[in-house]
């Protein structure tokens, strides 16, 4: 690897400023091309046993020196918007989601926060990745592969810590990259990416890295987010000066445009970096970058942005990025909206041991398709004093930017890092399918979904998992870290589907990771209607109240998997996952002893499609 082809700023070459009537800047600045500089076979990685595992927080978003700002902000949030009790949750229009299928994910291995993020690839490889791990399991939950992310990037010779991990699925390469930080001050900072030279995130990848410190002036690099386009990959940071307090230290947001075909064939990277981004002569903080809601891309990215510090406030802040690298035309369209709702620095939220920390107001996720975005990020339920999410929406994107907001609460629950994917299985479908953490004084922390329709209303919240205790895993603190962020990943070829992974509480009081997938409550009539030959299920006796028998036909399918939920979509179990021995007919029977009275659910599943689905009443 040529390190110093990018270590020092002779190599750069400064592009051109732009300044507009509206006081837009910024400058963009070209590398040299960056090496390869290792290949790994995450096979041959293994779990790292080390047994000098501490516990570790890692520096909060935009580094440890903006905490006291952040709290003076909280503090006077609370001063005008103070918490309520006896809040009456109300009940949402929209259906509530399906969740099909949950499991236990990575483990903490004692680092907090967690920095939930996850990638699923049409051939059904799960990457779940934490702060310290990276995990690789089939959709049952099964363990592929798992790795540190100390040993995963060990070729690369860094041996400061590593956080901050983002990992995606490109669709339309079928590869995986995944990004993390290394070290926490300008002396040790580089930003390390892997790219899966296969489909297979259990072979080999190809390893980058390029410095934290690009201009050489005592910055590092923190808070990643990473998004896709046709030829590219997109990765945004802030930079933060070694020593100083928040209002000085901040010292602008990055974005790198990075060359992914490169990555994927192991060739020297083309990258361009964009830095002193501002409006108004103001710097424009941590930048979102949109993905695309199908997976479907275009040379075109988006990045959101927001005023996250500000106790209320209605801007919102639209960037715009249509070409690659070597188009002579590139540029960056710098445009700003206010929203028909208000958003505000978040309050930390309560759980039965102290508090949980919320951070700031910035947006956290969002996607875009057609003349629209959808976004998500942290906030401020005024009425309550509560901790919430903002949901926007951001319709006729080419013309006139119009955004709408939503303040969505959990009720008498604090909830918090909310990730966004689409769920539309229709053309101009606007489904939409929310994660969120949840927590409250006699609710230990666990993690929920809500569906958003086309209607534009928010379902209520469907628990995926509820924590088993309070988070405690710093001591002397009264605020434990809770986010910084979860993941929720649209299933690319199978509409209708979400992959998630966010956080609860553990019976040990540590944090850990919760993976589910979650269904649009329409998906299995679209599923059914999708089939070129329905099925017919035959239940009976209905109702039941010893056994339930089942006749169905099995044809044409390599796998068959039959589930029972409940009315509100919660699986209760699965009774059947493995290849038909025969096609034609199969019977199928089971007991109702474990099950209480009411109204079941029962589908049968071929090849992950929806062949049969039928309510089964219990009589008690």
């Amino acid at each position: 690897m040529r390190q110093g082809l990018y270590t020092l700023l002779a190599f750069w070459v400064i592009g051109p400023a732009i300044l507009s009537a509206q006081s837009i800047s910024y400058n963009t600045y070209d590398y040299q091309p960056v090496e390869r500089a290792a290949v790994v076979n995450f096979a041959s990685v293994g779990p790292d046993f080390s047994p000098d595992v501490e516990y570790l927080e890692a520096p909060p978003v935009d580094g440890p020196w903006f905490k006291r700002y952040l709290a003076q902000q909280k503090a006077e949030s609370a001063k005008r918007f103070p918490r309520k009790e006896n809040v009456v949750k109300t009940r949402g229009l929209a259906l509530p989601p399906v969740l099909l299928i949950d499991w236990i994910g990575n483990t903490s291995s004692g680092s907090t926060p967690l920095d939930n993020h996850l990638a699923v690839s049409d051939g059904d490889q799960i990457v779940s990745v934490i702060n310290q791990h990276v995990a690789i399991k089939d959709p049952l939950g099964d363990w592929i592969g798992a790795a540190t992310l100390k040993n995963f990037f060990l070729p690369l010779s860094l041996t400061e810590n590593k956080y901050d991990p983002r990992v995606l699925y490109d669709p339309e390469h079928d590869r995986f990259i995944l990004f993390a930080l290394n070290g926490y001050a300008s002396s040790e900072s580089w930003v390390i990416l892997g790219f899966s030279q296969t489909n297979d995130a259990d072979g080999d990848w190809n390893l980058y890295k390029f410095q934290g410190n690009p201009f050489g002036n005592g910055t590092w690099t923190d808070f990643p987010m990473i998004a896709l386009t046709n030829k590219e990959v997109f990765l945004t940071s802030n930079s933060i000066k070694d020593g100083q307090s928040w209002q000085a230290g901040f010292f602008g947001t990055l974005i790198w445009q990075i060359d992914k075909e490169k990555g994927y064939n192991g060739e020297p990277l083309d990258v361009k970096m964009w830095s002193d981004i501002e409006f108004g002569g103001k710097p424009i903080r941590n930048l979102c970058p949109v993905k695309s809601a199908t997976g479907e891309t275009t040379d075109r990215i988006y990045f959101l942005s927001d005023r996250n510090f500000d106790i209320q406030n209605d801007t919102f802040f639209i960037l715009e990025l249509n070409g690659t690298q070597n188009d002579p035309n590139l540029g960056l369209n710098i445009d700003f909206r206010t929203s028909s709702q208000a958003y505000g620095v978040p309050p930390p939220a309560v759980q039965p041991l102290d508090s949980l920390a919320t951070n700031d107001g910035r947006v956290l996720d969002a996607f875009w398709l057609d003349d629209q975005i959808q976004f998500v990020g942290n906030c401020i339920d005024t009425a309550s004093g509560r901790a919430a999410i903002y949901h926007g929406i951001i319709d006729n994107l080419s013309t006139t930017k119009d955004v709408s907001g939503y303040i969505v609460t959990g009720g008498p629950d604090d909830i918090g890092y909310p990730s966004i994917a689409y769920v539309g299985t229709e053309p101009g479908d606007q489904d939409a399918i929310i994660v969120v953490s949840h927590a409250s004084a006699v609710r230990f922390p666990g993690c929920s979904a809500l569906y958003f329709d086309n209607d534009r209303q928010h379902s209520d919240l469907v628990t995926i998992k509820e924590g088993l205790n309070s988070i405690n895993m710093q001591t002397n603190v009264a605020v434990e870290r809770w986010g910084d962020y979860s993941g929720n990943q649209r299933k690319f070829n199978q509409p209708g589907v979400v992959w998630c992974s966010s956080s609860y509480g553990k019976s040990n009081k540590d944090n850990d990771t919760w993976i589910a997938s979650l269904a649009s409550p329409k998906y299995f009539a679209d599923a059914k209607d999708q089939l070129t030959a329905p099925r017919e299920l035959a239940v009976f006796p209905v109702p039941a109240s010893e056994r339930v028998n089942l006749e169905f036909e099995a044809r044409g399918v390599q796998q068959i998997r039959i589930q029972l939920m409940d009315m509100n979509g919660k699986l209760v179990q699965t009774f059947l996952e493995e290849k038909p021995r025969h096609e034609g007919k199969v019977e199928f029977s089971f007991s109702t002893d474990p099950l209480a009275g009411g109204m079941y659910v029962l589908t049968v599943l071929g090849d992950g499609q929806v062949l049969a689905s039928k309510k089964v009443v219990v009589n008690r």
